[in-house]
This record gives C-alpha cells, structure tokens and sequence, in this order.
C-alpha cells in the first residue's frame, strides 16, 4: 500500500469504534516491531511504524489476513464494512469473493452530498452502504426515513445512523431485509432518503445492480429436539450471502413458553462457527402459536465436509407466566411473574420503568388488550449498571387500548436445562 492509501486507512479507521483491548494488543505488537527494526533514518522508520500499527490493529481487529486488508483498502469508505465484517463473518467472505459491488453514484442537494458506495444483495435482502458530506458539521442532522422501491413498491427496510462529535462525513449502512426471497428479475431500485435539520432534503438516488445474485442454498430438516422436557421442530436452514436463516417452531403441546434461542450457530468440521447476527434485523415472527425464523451468519462460500447445527441457552417461562398484566388508568401491577428479578418502579400513561439484575436480558414486546386487540412498544432505552441493576424504560403505543392489558416476554434470562445439536445433511 502507498502513503496515500495508508493516510485514507488512517483516516477510516479513526471514525470506527474499535475494542479497546484488541487495539491495546496490536499497538504492542507494532510498537515491539518497531523497536526491532530501528534504523537511523528516524523519520522514514517512524511513518513505517505507525503504518504497521494501523495495519495490525486494523487486521487484528477484524480477524483477517494482510491480503484481505489489501482488498478492502481499495473500496471507496470502506468504514462500515469494516465494523460488519468485525461482528459476522460472513460479510468478510463477501468481500474476499468480490460479491460486494461498487456503485459510487452521488446527488448533491442544500450544500449535502450523498453518495450510494456500494451495495451487497441476495436473496434474503440487502446492504447498502453510503456517505453523506457537507462543508459544515452534519452530526446533529437527523435521518426523517428511507423507502427503498423496486416497481414502484416498497421494500421493507431499516435503517442505521450514528455520529460521534462533530463530523463533516458520515459513513453508515441502509439494510433490506424480507420474509419472502427477493425477487431481482427487474434490477432497478430506487433509494430515497430525507434528512432534516433547519430544512428537509429528500435525495432520490435510482441505482442498477449488475453482478448476479447468489442463489440462495436450501436444507430441508423436520427434525424434532427434545431439551428439558421441551420440544422444538428444526423445520429448514437457508444460506444466502448475507444471512443464514433457520426456521424453528415449538410444539404446541410444551408446558414451557419458548421465548427465545439465545446460542444458535452452524459449526463445520474444524470447529469454526458461524454464531447468531448481533446488529440489524436478526429474524421474523415469535414461538408463540408460529414459526420463527432466525438470522445467523452465513458460510455461503465456504464448502464444509460437515455441518451441525448447535443450539443452546433457551430462555422459557411456564405457559400461562410470560406476560405482565397492568392497569395504566389505576397505574397499577396486575400480576408480575418474575417479580422476585424484575422490579416495576413506575407506571406511566402508556410507559413502564423496570429494574433487573445487571448480566440478566428481558425484552418486552406486543401488548394485547382487555378485547383482545394488538399493540406493540413504541420506543425502549436502557440504562446498565445503576446499584448492580439494568433499568429499562418502556414507551408502548395504546392508543384506544382497553385496560388492563397484558404484555407479553420476548426475551428473558431463565434458560432451559441441556443443549440439542442437528447434524446437517450436506447432500
């Protein structure tokens, strides 16, 4: 790599959040080379010194081979690719196999420019990754919403925006995300994005994808797991590029409410895992009365001799004990089956605030009301570490609600005894 290259891996490395622990043990290992090689050329050996720093913190940091830094470094604001490929895997073998696809199309509006970097697209969804720059300081700009259209409807979407301090750049992900494959017969889309401060600015980008789409790899399983008296169908495994995706439902004659799978991953036969994603969408649905679909990473390219499906840390409530019942008119606690852990502090007129143990999870979710009608939580925020407590507020939507309503568990730390593991049939 030349100085230029190094400058602008400098440049992107220092808008990304890096473990610091990681980074502690790079900047040693850089340093005790540094030591080593010391010429009298002082100047020269210091600049190579502090480029090897920033490769090895770079490289140790996202787990892959000088080769691959190379390949990456070429890609124009390759910052968010760099913080998913230190979290999933899967995006890494992306780039390795050159599935990412450089677009680099700009439009510039009200002293903003906007650029589509390049997108990854497959069957269950897509990335998009983009920068927006000004001459001014644009950290405070909020993102009003992004639609992404393909003949003229709608693609589900969500979407990822973070700014530390002051910043004339921002480098971010846009990401698609659908049930049902995607169809790419039509490979024109359309992104449009508003941003607001004193003004709204709407960008309407078109883009066209060219590469081919990777034809997503199916397994069909039907196999039944019985863990701490508990049974769960495997129903299918897909892997696309970007995501794995497995379908489990529980038996309906349980007398456990599965509520999550906190430990899900594919292990090949070297031991190397493929774990669950920790950012972004991370499945569909639920295990009450339904089949759940779960997101994690993907071995696409890769061409294991063997395949096993590991599952572990179950959370479960007894039936009938996943779900906390509140009159918000009387501001009071109906019934609260995890009281002995999970503390309601104050009722609101459509919030909770809740304290639990600090390592514990708990996630609460849809709200049904006293006719039976759905809601779900508008917004959620945690506080950690507060007297060795998490303290977690609730904001929930229950416009034309009738009290009292309960509202349901998705996630919390009780755990099933046992693991089950699904040997995948690699024909």
């Amino acid at each position: 790599m030349n100085e230029k290259d190094l400058e602008q891996l400098k440049t992107e490395l220092n808008q990304i959040e890096i473990p610091k622990e990681r980074l502690a043990i790079a900047r040693n290992q850089g340093y005790t080379k540094y030591k080593n090689k010391l010429i009298k050329k002082r100047k020269i050996i210091l600049r190579v010194a502090l480029a090897a720093i920033f490769l090895l913190a770079f490289v140790t940091t996202i787990r892959v081979s000088p080769a691959f830094a190379q390949t990456i470094a070429k890609i124009p604001g390759f910052a968010p690719l760099v913080s998913l490929i230190t979290n999933d895997k899967g995006v890494k073998d992306i780039v390795e196999n050159n599935y990412y696809e450089e677009l680099g199309i700009v439009q510039e509006k009200n002293n903003l420019k906007f650029t589509i970097l390049g997108t990854i697209a497959d069957e269950s969804g897509m990335i998009i990754f983009y920068q927006l720059e000004s001459t001014e300081d644009i950290s405070e700009l909020e993102t009003k919403n992004f639609r992404i259209k393909q003949n003229n409807k709608e693609l589900p979407t969500t979407y990822s925006w973070s700014s530390k301090g002051k910043s004339k750049i921002i480098q971010n992900q846009l990401e698609v995300v659908s049930q049902d494959p995607l169809d790419y017969s039509n490979p024109n889309f359309e992104l449009v994005i508003t941003f607001s401060n004193e003004i709204e600015t709407t960008f309407e980008v078109p883009f066209t994808l060219t590469k081919p789409i990777a034809e997503s790899k199916y397994f069909e399983l039907n196999q039944t797991v019985e863990i701490d008296g508990q049974k769960l169908l495997i129903e299918s495994l897909k892997i696309s590029p970007l995501r794995a995706q497995i379908k489990v439902k529980a038996d309906p004659n349980n007398t456990m409410q599965i509520l999550n799978i906190e430990y899900l991953s594919l292990v090949d036969e070297n031991g190397e895992d493929w774990g669950k994603i920790t950012s972004g969408v991370i499945g569909f649905g639920g295990f009450k009365d339904e089949t759940k679909s779960i997101f994690i990473q993907s071995n696409y390219f890769r061409e294991p001799e063997k395949l096993t499906l590991v599952i572990d840390k179950i959370e479960a409530l007894p039936k009938g004990e996943d779900y906390i019942e509140i009159d918000f008119l009387k501001k009071e606690v109906l019934k609260n089956p995890i009281e002995n852990e999970v503390t309601i502090q104050s009722i609101g007129d459509s919030s909770l605030d809740v304290t639990y143990p600090e390592g514990s999870r708990l996630q609460l979710y849809n709200v049904i009301d006293a006719n039976g009608e759905e809601f779900h939580y508008h917004t959620h925020s945690m506080i950690t570490g507060i007297n060795n407590n998490n303290e977690s507020s609730y904001y929930f939507d229950l416009n034309n609600a009738v009290n009292p309503v309960k509202i349901y568990i998705s996630s919390y730390s009780n755990y099933l005894n046992g693991s089950a593991k699904v040997e995948i049939p690699m024909n």
